[in-house]
């Protein structure tokens, strides 16, 4: 049920760049794909054997949808490489599939573009790493991160920026797209966990010859600076929602796990020790299923009346990741994440919710 849950939202997300369509393409039509890999440094990735990963529609998530490794291709000593496929390749049934190629890089740094097939002709953009250069240092009252813009190392190349936050070797505890250098981290982003760094990542569409492209850069990692970490006063509150265990999982600072939730789970409600006037809180990978009409954050001092704190939508989509303000005067004893929408639409997975006083 939650494997379904999740792959009828991942099929709504594609569908906004890609779409889970149907094929236009001649199952008899002969297909030349080429492109070339470099280095930062604009020197050739040569003699190199790259993947070609394909998926069985448009949704480019190979893990579950499709062949990892379907075919390979070895680059040439300029970098460049060139492979032939079948209009059929480009298909399964009546849907068009789509396809992911990955160029690693030194130092973990990787490039990838996934894109459709729809013509004769596809001429992959240049895949060149980027590293980024990240660096980052005490500021005010957070980390500040500085980095280089990849247009800034590969000339006409326009990409959005993100930036995640992890405990090193570890999972995602807080992440920021649409960047410019310098980026601040607050202190309630990254409260009182150790042995951070901050990971860097580029993201673009483009279409060439009527196909479209998704390009993402994997750069480098920075460390960040110890600091004096601050600690929410919901560390170790209770919560409730369906089925919840009797140790909250959202409240007790693990926060790289993202348990998930029942179906048609709607509401999920934190219990303070004592109640608190709030100043902020931060969500961390808040997800639904089937968009939500309303997704809103609440306050109550008795658990009875509640009052509006923050709009969690944008754009009709949740904010995954939300450092807000709170202006409440008065003294609360619970919040909640509360939900309304239509059928089996609802709250999936969250992290961690943090409120600070």
């Amino acid at each position: 049920m939650e494997m379904k849950r999740w792959m009828l939202a991942s099929c709504a997300v594609a569908a906004t760049w890609m779409g889970c369509g149907k094929s236009e393409v001649d199952p008899e039509l002969e297909i030349t794909l080429t492109g070339k890999a470099l280095r930062e440094d604009g020197q050739p990735v040569a003699n190199t054997l790259l993947n070609l990963n394909r998926s069985i529609n448009s949704e480019c998530v190979f893990s579950i949808f499709g062949d990892r490794n379907w075919k390979s291709v070895k680059t040439g000593a300029d970098g460049s490489f060139s492979l032939q496929l079948l209009g059929a390749d480009t298909r399964s049934g009546s849907l068009t599939r789509c396809f992911s190629m990955i160029v690693p890089g030194q130092a973990g740094r990787s490039v990838s573009v996934e894109f459709l097939v729809k013509n004769d002709t596809v001429q992959l953009p240049t895949l060149q790493e980027w590293s980024g250069a990240p660096a980052a240092a005490i500021s005010g009252t957070g980390v500040s991160v500085t980095f280089q813009d990849i247009s800034k190392v590969q000339a006409g190349v326009s990409a959005s920026h993100s930036l995640e936050v992890r405990k090193k070797g570890s999972s995602t505890i807080w992440s920021r797209e649409q960047l410019q250098s310098p980026t601040q981290l607050s202190e309630y982003v990254l409260e009182d966990v150790t042995d951070l760094e901050g990971a860097l990542f580029g993201h673009r569409k483009v279409e060439n010859g009527g196909n479209p492209f998704t390009l993402r850069y994997n750069g480098d990692a920075a460390a960040l600076p110890p600091r004096v970490g601050l600690v929410p006063v919901s560390r170790g509150a209770s919560c409730v929602y369906i089925d919840a265990p009797t140790v909250c999982p959202f409240t007790d600072g693990n926060l790289g796990v993202s348990p998930t939730f029942k179906e048609n789970t709607r509401e999920v409600t934190l219990q303070l020790a004592q109640p608190k006037v709030l100043r902020k809180a931060v969500l961390r990978k808040l997800d639904t299923v089937l968009g939500p009409n309303e997704l809103v954050l609440e306050g109550s001092g008795d658990g009875t009346t509640w009052v509006p704190l923050a709009n969690l939508l944008e754009d009709g989509m949740a904010i995954r990741y939300n450092e807000i303000d709170l202006n409440h005067p008065a003294p609360l004893s619970q919040v909640r994440i509360r939900a309304t929408g239509q059928d089996k639409s609802g709250i999936i997975s969250l992290n961690e919710v943090s409120l600070f006083e």
